[in-house]
């Protein structure tokens, strides 16, 4: 009986190291020769939805609605850090939109928000994988407020609205590409909401 079993665990072992042999040789072929998800040169749009506000919080607001955000972005600086890691530095545009309810003790009507970001931005991608993209980035520009009040009767005449100011924010995302063109982004940060999610446009 010990005999009996010898053999087939002994092939198993030598299979088991052949799989493995043969897994490794692929992973490392592969990540010698991988195209770049994104480049030097490459054009992106992404188009997304968001979640968490980043302009109205505390009890007083309601009604939240998902945001919406448009950005571009181009490949202008590939920056070499090894062999098998390249960083690529883009800059573009962004636009982003959300709305809120507000009221206080007021019986009849509320105050509806509105907020488009208008911003330029920039962002650093980690390059290592042809399908995988991830990065950080910063953006700069200005928070538009805008509204109109909803509802019967007459607003206090003490009470005004946010108004528009410069804003400034930083975040992380990444993006997955399901063919060379096209993938599905997240990014996370302080944005016109926390989280968004979306698809991108490569060209």
């Amino acid at each position: 009986m010990p005999y009996f079993n010898y053999r087939p665990l002994h092939l198993k072992k030598i299979m088991m190291k052949k799989i493995i042999l043969v897994t490794a040789v692929i992973v490392f072929t592969g990540m010698a020769g991988f195209t770049q998800s994104f480049e030097k040169g490459s054009q992106a749009i992404n188009l997304g939805l968001g979640f968490g506000n980043t302009d109205y919080s505390g009890s007083k607001y309601y009604g939240f609605f998902p945001s919406v955000s448009g950005s571009y972005e181009y490949g202008i600086v590939a920056v070499p850090m090894g062999s098998k890691l390249t960083g690529i530095v883009s800059v573009g545009g962004y636009l982003g939109w959300s709305t809120s309810n507000y009221e206080e003790n007021w019986e009849e009507y509320y105050y509806r928000y509105q907020t488009v970001i208008i911003a330029v931005r920039g962002n650093y991608h980690f390059i290592f994988h042809d399908k995988f993209d991830p990065y950080a980035g910063i953006w700069f520009g200005g928070r538009i407020h805008g509204g109109h009040w909803k509802g019967n009767g007459n607003h206090p005449d003490d009470w005004e609205p946010a108004k528009s100011s410069a804003a400034a924010g930083a975040y992380i995302g990444a993006r997955w590409f399901f063919t060379e063109n096209f993938a599905v982004y997240s990014e996370l940060g302080y944005l016109i909401s926390v989280f968004n999610v979306g698809v991108t446009f490569k060209f």
